[in-house]
């Protein structure tokens, strides 16, 4: 069954909003940390802390980057939490993470499959 061209552009929007709304969960979230937490003192971090800790910041700039560029929102997104986990996982030997963490890459691939779809060919 043909979809007309109405229905494939409100199912993009609808992805779009679907990616811009778990990307503002996680920024709550993780404002709610810190905020919670307090920021910690940099010059006592390990190497891996430092290093997670810019994985951290990448994975924020791209959260909300991908609001108005999705490709870049979505490789700062992707890449820092593959760094993050990497990070984490040399570090402390285990990359478990509680359910917010793992939400990170859902919008990172939501903000690359709607520029994906909405790129010119």
């Amino acid at each position: 069954m043909q979809m007309s061209f109405f229905t494939k552009i409100s199912l993009m929007y609808l992805l779009r909003s679907i990616a811009r709304m778990v990307s503002a969960v996680i920024l709550i979230f993780l404002a709610m940390a810190i905020i919670g937490e307090g920021l910690p003192d940099p010059r006592v971090f390990s190497r891996g802390e430092i290093i997670s800790s810019i994985m951290i910041i990448l994975i924020i700039a791209g959260l909300i980057l991908g609001w108005w560029r999705e490709l870049a929102g979505a490789v700062l997104i992707l890449g820092g939490f593959t760094g993050f986990v990497a990070s984490e996982y040399v570090s402390s030997g285990d990359a478990g993470m509680s359910w917010i963490f793992k939400m990170i890459p859902l919008a990172g691939v939501l903000f690359l499959i709607y520029w994906g779809l909405t790129r010119k060919r």
